[in-house]
């Protein structure tokens, strides 16, 4: 997991989201964290009772944050300049 940023994996661990096996480096995403993420990640086609790396985690939340992003475009864009100028550039928002 040290591919990625600390505080990014600090962030989960102190809302005891992650835990990871200290023998073998490999996570595992909490009851909590599944009740929260587990619809998100299964519409982006992750089963986060599967994800066992920081990478896998981390490519979740990705796909997650990049469905979402295109459900709000598909929704929002074009119904309020504001917000169109404040997301321009984002990730399925162009």
């Amino acid at each position: 997991m040290s591919n990625y940023p600390l505080y990014f994996y600090e962030r989960y661990y102190s809302m005891h989201l992650i835990i990871q096996d200290p023998a073998t480096g490999k996570i595992r995403l909490t009851q909590t964290a599944i009740e929260r993420y587990g619809e998100r990640f299964a519409r982006a086609g992750y089963n986060a009772r599967q994800i066992t790396t920081g990478q896998q985690f981390q490519a979740a939340v990705d796909a997650s944050f990049a469905l979402e992003m295109q459900h709000l475009a598909s929704t929002a864009r074009g119904t309020n300049p504001e917000l169109d100028n404040a997301l321009a550039g984002l990730p399925g928002w162009d």
